[in-house]
């Protein structure tokens, strides 16, 4: 199991795995690989094309944006991470990016390219570079925040694009701990993640660090990094960085690019393996009393027992002093749904790091923990499951009235065709219905424009039924609201794994 929008990671799975019926899946949910396994039939899109409103324009974007994205294309699985200047006229005059595919590994490349924005801020753009070029299709939150995915006929993918800060570009500005949170796939193909916390000083050098991991079910814990020869460096140009660091499996190396001086965007530049995500600030020490009050999750995987992909989110209630004493979770487990869970558990932090268990009719599972800036960071340490994510803290009173307005939407995950990401932009009423466009891109297959309708129910602890109506079906999600501006979901049909969020334009 795993906590937050994650991107998945789904390595070497057949379609045998699953008997599926029609129905409506990550950071990431975050990440999927090339023989990812559940089947959405249908797909393409209506034929009805209704027209984008609103206040966006090519102005919407202006400025340095650091960008990251995983999926996959014709070689498997792959993930890039850049930055690059938008010119607020259509133009990206200038940029770089760093790539690990199938096909190989280029660092620090060169990027120019275009893009257009519509008035719902849903939008094209191209990267060009003397490597590769993507075409990616996304949906504009502000003028510091999209969420995006590649839209090609042969690859698709998931990721964000943050308005980066300048005035961070430097080794003192990131001096301090930060906790990583990353997937993907080992040498051979199987399902990797990792979490851990690094301390560097002002110079890059790191001081402390520790490292938890998870490789197809073989579980590391609390493993010491070793600080000689583990740094980092920061170009004050654009925000890219490197990172090496000495673990007790190997080195590692990584480009990023700095967010601000809270958040960076990594992806590991090493041959055969490959891992990507986010590392975050921490800010502490931690102690039981930093986790109290209600917090939503939603979490996504493999399990590598059942030959499948994971997810599952809900919502918990910590005490402050090591319980959860309350809470909601659903699971969709390679396609078998077990849905509204009453949840308890306990955790301890302890400094930087801590431990978790939820247990419900499902089971017990355990987690390690790292606070940060952006919510809790987790790793499952169960044998048999690879998955990752983040609890993020609720704020306010929940009710249908919560999702109110104009918000942008993506998900990402899998059918049994492989992977399935979208972003898409609606109007919701406040009363339990939404209506909007949305671009799918569904094993290469490419919807643009389509009608989006849905209704949802937002109970008082922030969970509900969430529809999904478009080309692709009726996709039945239960969501989960983190306050008036921002809500997580995962779909809830046998057929398809995925997992989602929803953010305030």
């Amino acid at each position: 199991m795993m906590l937050a929008s994650k991107r998945f990671s789904f390595p070497n799975f057949s379609e045998s795995s699953f008997s599926l019926s029609r129905g409506s899946f990550s950071q990431i949910w975050l990440m999927v690989v090339a023989a990812a396994v559940l089947a959405l039939a249908g797909c393409g899109g209506s034929t009805s094309r209704p027209t984008p409103t609103g206040g966006f324009t090519a102005a919407s974007l202006t400025g340095t944006y650091a960008f990251a994205f995983s999926g996959t294309d014709a070689n498997g699985f792959f993930s890039v991470a850049g930055s690059l200047q938008a010119n607020g006229s259509g133009q990206i005059t200038s940029g770089v990016e760093d790539i690990n595919r199938g096909a190989g590994i280029a660092t620090n490349v060169p990027i120019t390219g275009t893009y257009v924005i519509r008035a719902d801020g849903r939008g094209v753009a191209t990267l060009n570079s003397s490597v590769t070029n993507f075409t990616l299709s996304f949906v504009i939150v502000s003028s510091s925040k999209a969420l995006l995915t590649r839209f090609e006929t042969g690859a698709s993918a998931g990721g964000t694009l943050d308005l980066q800060s300048s005035s961070t570009f430097s080794t003192t500005a990131l001096a301090g701990t930060f906790a990583f949170n990353l997937s993907g796939i080992d040498a051979a193909g199987n399902a990797l993640a990792t979490i851990g916390s690094l301390t560097t000083n002002n110079t890059g050098a790191v001081t402390a660090g520790v490292q938890d991991s998870v490789d197809n079910g073989v579980v590391l814990t609390n493993q010491a990094i070793t600080t000689a020869g583990s740094s980092i460096t920061v170009s004050t140009t654009n925000g890219r960085g490197t990172a090496t660091i000495v673990t007790t499996t190997g080195t590692l190396t990584f480009a990023f690019y700095v967010v601000d001086s809270n958040h960076i965007k990594l992806v590991e530049t090493d041959a055969g393996t490959t891992l990507a995500g986010d590392a975050f600030r921490q800010n502490g020490p931690f102690t039981n009393a930093s986790i109290t009050g209600p917090f939503a999750f939603v979490v996504a995987g493999a399990d590598t027992v059942a030959g499948g992909p994971f997810a599952a989110g809900g919502v918990v209630t910590a005490d402050g002093a090591g319980n959860i004493t309350s809470g909601t979770e659903d699971i969709n487990d390679a396609g078998t749904i077990r849905s509204n869970l009453a949840v308890t558990g306990t955790y301890s932090l302890t400094t930087s790091r801590g431990t978790l268990t939820l247990t419900s009719t499902a089971g017990t599972f355990t987690f390690v923990a790292y606070p940060t800036t952006a919510g809790i960071q987790v790793l499952e340490t169960d044998t048999g499951i690879v998955t990752s994510g983040s609890a993020v803290q609720q704020s306010g009173t929940f009710s249908n009235a919560s999702i109110s307005g104009t918000y942008a939407l993506s998900f990402g995950g899998v059918s049994t065709a492989g992977e399935l990401d979208s972003t898409a932009e609606f109007t919701a009423n406040g009363t339990g219905s939404l209506t909007g466009i949305i671009d799918i891109n569904n094993v290469g297959t490419l919807a643009t424009g389509s009608v989006l309708q849905g209704t949802y129910t937002v109970g008082a602890n922030g969970r509900g039924p969430f529809t999904l109506s478009t080309g692709l079906g009726t996709q039945n999600m239960a969501v989960y609201a983190i306050d008036g501006t921002r809500a997580l979901f995962i779909e809830l049909d046998n057929n398809v794994v995925l997992t989602g969020e929803i953010r305030h334009q």
